[in-house]
């Protein structure tokens, strides 16, 4: 079930680990592939001091389960011609 899935991230090489996507097939919801995925990076970067994803306000709960933080002291900026 993994392949109908795609977690994708960069880094700097030691100190943040970026989590820029996180896709899982509608039809695999709900079955434990996206918490296994956001696991999986957690445990890649374990030695870095921070890692850092965007979540929509639909998915900050499940990052919430898979241990992120909301952040009170930052806000989201970006510049873009894409819209969703």
């Amino acid at each position: 079930m993994i392949n109908r899935s795609l977690i994708c991230a960069m880094d700097d090489g030691i100190i943040t680990a970026y989590i820029y996507d996180l896709l899982v097939h509608p039809n695999y919801h709900n079955l434990g592939i996206g918490k296994e995925l956001v696991e999986r990076m957690q445990e890649k970067y374990k030695e870095y001091l921070r890692i850092v994803l965007v979540a929509y306000n639909e998915g900050i709960g499940f990052y919430e389960a898979c241990g992120f933080e909301k952040a009170d002291a930052a806000s989201l900026m970006f510049i873009t011609l894409l819209w969703t």
